[in-house]
């Protein structure tokens, strides 16, 4: 019969002779205490029956002990996943004594043999294909035995030939029909898991795919900064396994923000790509790189040993130079660089990274192209951030205040302006230098809440002045970020209209390197002061930062020369002819020259012997407060009627 079976494919399947089962131990414990829960009921019933009619005095107990020694031991062992199997047994092996012992005693008028048709259906179920038509036919074949050849006793029910023969044929229609269905919900249930695992392996790929996405890089196809921490704990326990170090290399490209204006976003990210291309082949297998920002990539460089040598780094990493032709345009990238080494400056991925970024941040602030950690700069770095909250709060509780150092006319001797110098005074660390402040203001974005302060502070002292009967200029310092502000003129305004100041009283002083860096924008913004009638000043002028051919174009009113050259004018012949130089060129362009940091006579004299309009220093007067300024001039004024 075997071979004649293979023959035919879906009665194969039927039989269970391919079909595998596919349900889960969770699946199958539910379904054998499922059948547990409908068998309770259903046999509490039957033996109460059995119980009540006097004429089946034994049959009840057979169903009561077959509940306690077997149903309940099924519950139990179908918690445990290995002996579900077990439980599975048991069961059938309940159900199978229970219809052959109402088969045995036909019930009431045979109708006992009526619950046995239940027993392929709940083998098939609990079993699967395969087992459970082994336990169908092993029961069938009782079953034939009880029927057809007949069983004597005193509680033996006994059938008709013809009742017999029918049922019979009928239980094995409904073991057939029970194979069907069995086959049928396997099928269903077999498609489903394979519909699922295809689900799941679609949701693999694009989990992968997303994954992808998140963790690399777009344009250069390299990791990015999400999976930037977990690469370098990864290399860094391999280093520490080989005992060799790591270089976490910060590149910064420098104004790609701009270049990316001019040439567009589709050749800059073909920029991208060729720069990313260019350092990895420079640096090769040694080195790991991952693009973290649009202008920044992270190489993890891996040493051979754990000492660092700057002229192999140099060497190594830094050989590559970023000159590129794309579309026409022929580009350099500059580039800043700050590096950080394991186990000399940390040994975890998080500390590494803060520390390669602090080194890169100090390469920027220094203008250089390579810096390497050292502690001292994150010391300084703490302070800043400290600074910056200090300087915050001092905005708000009236730690700030200006002082003011007069400006001498060096040819009446008379006071002509004064200019506003801030001071703050911490309530615990007292007073605070302004070259450590000021340049914290400006990295900060401080720097434009501050100048507001301080033009307001000193508008208003200059119309207190004015009711005093001081009829002099006021000098305020403006930052190279407060010309590039693009709101700076609208404030401006608010404050003139505020305090009805006459901008021609106003003198607004710029650092010479100011005026050399200018975007156009910011030269505009000069141009709209001078027309609104402020007087601009190149402060520090002779410094280097502004080339001579550049003053002829500039908005400006008056040149400052820097404290440096005025200290030694009366020492060093090549003081003294640069700032007679500056003399004479500002004169011949009809601007007004004012030198600061003046500290003795001889220095006075030399500077109006030279045609010096204006000067200011300590030998006049140091920067004092307000109300002391006011009363320096009230004495400077009677002592100069009583020479005269």
């Amino acid at each position: 019969m075997r071979p004649y079976v293979l023959q035919f494919p879906m009665l194969k399947t039927m039989l269970g002779l391919v079909t595998k089962d596919v349900s889960s131990p969770v699946d199958r414990r539910r379904y054998v205490r499922t059948v547990i829960a409908l068998l309770l009921p259903v046999t509490l019933i039957l033996t109460l029956g059995s119980y009540l009619q006097s004429a089946y005095p034994v049959l009840w107990l057979i169903e009561a002990c077959l509940t306690i020694f077997l149903l309940v031991p099924a519950f139990i062992l179908s918690g445990s996943d290995d002996k579900i199997s077990y439980a599975e047994s048991i069961i059938l092996l309940y159900v199978m004594v229970t219809t052959l012992t109402l088969a045995y005693f036909g019930g009431n008028q045979g109708s006992g043999v009526l619950w046995t048709f239940s027993f392929p259906f709940l083998a098939l179920w609990l079993k699967g294909q395969t087992r459970g038509l082994r336990w169908s036919l092993c029961w069938l074949g009782a079953m034939v035995l009880i029927f057809k050849l007949g069983v004597d006793g005193p509680y033996a029910f006994h059938y008709a030939d013809q009742f017999a023969e029918q049922v019979i044929a009928a239980l094995l229609f409904y073991t057939c029909i029970a194979l069907g269905l069995n086959h049928s919900r396997t099928q269903y249930e077999e498609k489903l898991r394979v519909s699922e695992q295809a689900g799941l392996a679609r949701t693999q790929v694009y989990l992968e795919q997303l994954q992808q996405t998140v963790y690399q890089d777009t344009v250069t196809g390299l990791p990015n900064g999400l999976g930037l921490p977990e690469i370098l704990t990864q290399e860094i326990a391999a280093a520490r396994e080989r005992g060799h170090g790591l270089l976490l290399v910060n590149i910064r490209l420098e104004k790609m923000f701009e270049t990316t204006n001019i040439i567009g976003a589709e050749v800059a990210d073909k920029l991208i790509r060729s720069i990313a291309d260019t350092m990895i082949a420079t640096v090769g297998s040694r080195g790991l790189f991952v693009r973290t920002r649009r202008d920044e990539f992270v190489c993890i460089y891996r040493q051979h040993s754990q000492d660092i040598n700057a002229s192999d780094i140099i060497r190594e990493i830094l050989a590559f130079r970023l000159e590129f032709k794309i579309d026409d345009y022929a580009l350099e990238i500059d580039h800043t660089i700050g590096i950080a080494s394991y186990p000399l400056h940390a040994g975890d991925a998080e500390n590494l990274l803060k520390k390669a970024a602090q080194a890169l941040l100090h390469a920027q602030l220094g203008h250089m192209k390579l810096a390497f950690y050292e502690e001292k700069h994150e010391q300084q770095f703490l302070r800043q951030h400290l600074l910056c909250g200090q300087l915050r709060d001092a905005l708000h509780k009236a730690e700030l205040s200006l002082h003011y150092q007069p400006q001498i006319d060096m040819l009446t001797g008379s006071v002509v302006g004064a200019e506003a110098l801030l001071r703050w005074t911490d309530v615990l660390a007292g007073e605070m230098s302004p070259k450590e402040f000021i340049p914290v203001a400006e990295k900060s974005g401080l720097i434009k809440p501050l100048n507001l302060w301080v033009m307001r502070a000193a508008f208003r002292q200059w119309l207190l002045w004015r009711d005093e009967g001081l009829d002099i200029s006021i000098a305020i310092n403006l930052s190279v970020r407060s010309i590039c502000d693009p709101e700076l003129l609208a404030d401006i305004r608010r404050l003139l209209d505020e305090f009805a100041v006459p901008p021609e009283y106003v003198v607004l002083e710029l650092t010479e390197s100011a005026f050399a860096d200018t975007t156009d924008i910011a030269m505009e913004t000069l141009h709209s002061l001078h027309a609104m009638g402020f007087r601009l000043s190149v402060d520090d002028f002779g410094s280097g930062h502004l080339p001579l051919s550049q003053l002829k174009g500039l908005a400006i009113n008056e040149l400052k020369i820097d404290h440096e050259l005025i200290h030694s004018l009366c020492t060093d012949s090549g003081s003294y002819a640069v700032v007679d130089t500056c003399i004479q060129l500002a004169h011949q362009l009809h601007l007004r020259v004012v030198a600061e940091g003046v500290e003795a006579r001889q220095t006075e004299q030399q500077l109006q012997a030279m045609g010096c309009d204006m000067a200011q220093g300590y030998y006049f007067c140091k920067p004092i407060p307000a109300d002391a300024f006011s009363t320096w001039m009230h004495l400077r004024e009677s002592r100069m009627e009583s020479v005269l």
